[in-house]
């Protein structure tokens, strides 16, 4: 067992873990996350075009997605209060995740993270620099697509801290991107961006909002008694 297992152990024990989250926990994840935040704002568009030039030959059908794509429809740039970058792309027999891993190892990106459930990979993370760039994947089904979001709740029973709960996320299905603007950068988003975020956000997305809470949208269904594994790399 290595150190950061059993600190994780000691953390599990409800008297320390509660102060370690009231003294330290909770000011190291504001300190972590307040430095992604700014990130963000001084090298945001730096990234994403580093992802768009990484995949523009590729034959994939990708987009930013999700708070990305939110805050560059809504306001023509990332959301005062989101931490990365989103991309969604849609995998296929000919784009395959390890395509996607391959394509995004030569650009420099390093894969630190992704969801397993049932059997296969549905959602991969990559840090490049400071920045972390989270692709969900995304599956066509006769007139729509689906996705899987997944999320740790408080009081579920895991197996072990590596396990998540699984949502489906029933979407519009996406067959056709364009370019706009970010700046000084090209991006690529859904030619149908207005009815994917009405999916995902509920028909009043374009109303700010910094208390929404992931997976509550009327497109996302908790699966019951499901779990995903987290495989940190």
């Amino acid at each position: 067992m290595n150190v950061k297992e059993i600190w994780h152990k000691i953390k599990a024990i409800p008297v320390i873990g509660r102060t370690y989250e009231k003294y330290i926990g909770s000011k190291k994840v504001a300190y972590i996350e307040n430095k992604c935040r700014e990130e963000l704002v001084k090298d945001g568009e730096k990234y994403i075009e580093l992802v768009e030039n990484t995949l523009k030959n590729s034959g994939a059908l990708y987009y930013v997605y999700a708070g990305t794509l939110l805050g560059l429809t809504r306001e023509g740039k990332f959301i005062s209060w989101d931490l990365d970058i989103d991309y969604a792309v849609v995998i296929t027999q000919d784009f395959p995740w390890s395509k996607l891993e391959g394509l995004m190892n030569k650009s420099g990106f390093k894969k630190t993270r992704e969801f397993v459930f049932e059997g296969s990979v549905k959602e991969q993370s990559y840090a490049v620099g400071k920045m972390n760039i989270d692709f969900f994947g995304q599956f066509y089904e006769d007139t729509h697509m689906i996705q899987y979001s997944f999320e740790y709740i408080p009081n579920c029973e895991y197996n072990d801290e590596n396990e998540r709960s699984v949502y489906l996320v029933t979407l519009p299905k996406v067959v056709e991107t364009k370019k706009i603007r970010m700046g000084n950068v090209s991006v690529s988003v859904p030619v149908n961006s207005e009815e994917l975020l009405a999916a995902i956000y509920n028909e009043d997305w374009r109303i700010p909002n910094p208390n929404w809470k992931s997976n509550s949208g009327k497109c996302t269904t908790l699966l019951k008694n499901k779990v995903a594994h987290q495989m940190i790399l």
